[in-house]
């Protein structure tokens, strides 16, 4: 009888975990329904969200909040992208289509220098009791394997590493007048040609000019961003971005900007010498998609490549909202109006001790702006000369913008402001 109690007993709290088990089984079962539930209405609200705001063309700032807020993985210097009814701020690397953008053809900098460094101490091993007249002796080797690399980039972007695979330009301001001629080395050194196959036609000493002035800014701690205005394919853009990453400089940020369609058609007549510069856009018009994927295949698109497209009329001033710095500023617009676009929106943010490059300054009408820009204002920096067409200048003082200049279009030094009624 004891036995048999203690077997119903037993029968009894066995049932008894067997409910409690499924009453378990069962919470966490709707539980996990649920979460699972919740999380694909959520998928399916931000779905719905984006596309409303592929649709509507919705204020700048909240599809910027909605893009960071749904992605929050994505860096960005600011909310971003932004557009306006004549130009666009943006990051290749999130803002466009992946497919169009090509396969990253070179290993990243730091794997080049890893083995260039390699070769260089192989090399040494072999040759220390040689004499050594390079003058580079007592050079680091890892300095050593930087300047190999960068000068590896150097003659890929000028295509001269092409030899006579490479033709160049003979350039003009009419089509009809351009010419498609035998590639001259020297002409290329000092970026008198333009590249057939290249991305930059800028000219090997213009291009050691960016390496020098960036190394410089990092040298002496300068604050500030990089920008370009006038990129055509990007290689300089591009020479710039490898440099500030070759420096360990990768939280600077790369503002690549252009209209990506040409020059303007000079009809602000701000200078006489202004007309006809739209006329050779057929060469000198580059889509972005092209120059975003120049910096793919270099393996230099990252989130702080930021792209500003349109006329510099359009995007200067709301650029000039979003950035405290800049270090170094290259300007290769021709244009006397593309010029002040720039220096009134961002002379007042260049750093004590940065740069600003003028690639068109022998014999352009960008010279005549700065000219005017540096009058009115009481200015006169050293001006040092690159080659036979650019110049740069280091900022060594603060100014206050005569910003109702550009707003009333009196750049000359005779201009006076305009009563307000």
């Amino acid at each position: 009888m004891t036995s048999f109690l203690t077997h119903r007993h037993r029968t009894k709290k066995a049932r008894t975990r067997s409910r409690s088990s499924l009453a378990k089984f069962m919470v966490y079962a709707f539980l996990t329904l649920l979460l699972l539930t919740l999380v694909w209405t959520l998928c399916i609200h931000k779905s719905i969200t984006m596309n409303s705001n592929d649709n509507e063309n919705t204020n700048n700032s909240e599809s910027a909040f909605l893009t960071s807020f749904i992605s929050p993985s994505k860096k960005r210097p600011f909310l971003m992208p932004e557009v306006g009814n004549a130009y666009e701020i943006y990051q290749p690397v999130y803002d466009m289509d992946k497919s169009k953008l090509g396969n990253v053809l070179f290993a990243p900098p730091s794997q080049f220098i890893k083995s260039f460094s390699e070769r260089h101490e192989w090399l040494h091993s072999i040759t220390k009791n040689v004499i050594d007249e390079t003058g580079k002796k007592n050079m680091p080797i890892l300095q050593k394997a930087q300047e190999m690399y960068l000068e590896f980039l150097i003659s890929f972007l000028s295509a001269t590493a092409f030899n006579d695979a490479e033709s160049q330009l003979k350039g003009s301001m009419h089509a009809n007048k351009v010419r498609i001629q035998k590639f001259d080395a020297s002409k290329r050194k000092g970026g008198k040609d333009w590249t057939y196959l290249g991305d930059t036609m800028v000219g090997n000493l213009r291009l050691h000019n960016i390496w020098n002035l960036l190394q410089d800014v990092s040298k002496n701690n300068i604050p500030g961003d990089y920008m370009e205005t006038g990129v055509w394919r990007g290689g300089a853009s591009v020479f710039a971005r490898a440099i500030l990453n070759t420096l360990g400089e990768t939280d600077r940020v790369s503002y690549v900007c252009d209209s990506f369609a040409g020059l303007p058609p000079g009809d602000r007549a701000l200078d006489a010498a202004d007309k006809g510069w739209d006329d050779i856009s057929f060469y000198l018009s580059v889509p972005d998609e092209i120059v975003a994927t120049n910096f793919q295949k270099m393996g230099m698109l990252d989130s702080n490549v930021v792209f500003v497209k349109g006329f510099f009329n359009e995007t200067m001033p709301p650029l000039s909202k979003h950035v405290d710095k800049m270090a170094v500023m290259r300007l290769d617009g021709d244009m006397y109006e593309s010029t002040v676009d720039v220096l009134y929106h961002f002379y007042d943010k260049m750093s004590i001790g940065g740069y600003v490059i003028m690639d068109d300054w022998f014999g352009f009408p960008s010279r005549t702006a700065v000219e005017d820009f540096f009058k009115v204002h009481g200015i006169s920096p050293a001006i040092i000369a690159i080659d036979s067409i650019a110049a740069y200048w280091k900022k060594t003082e603060e100014i206050q913008i005569q910003y109702w200049r550009y707003e009333q279009n009196k750049f000359k030094p005779d201009d006076v402001a305009s009563k307000k009624e």
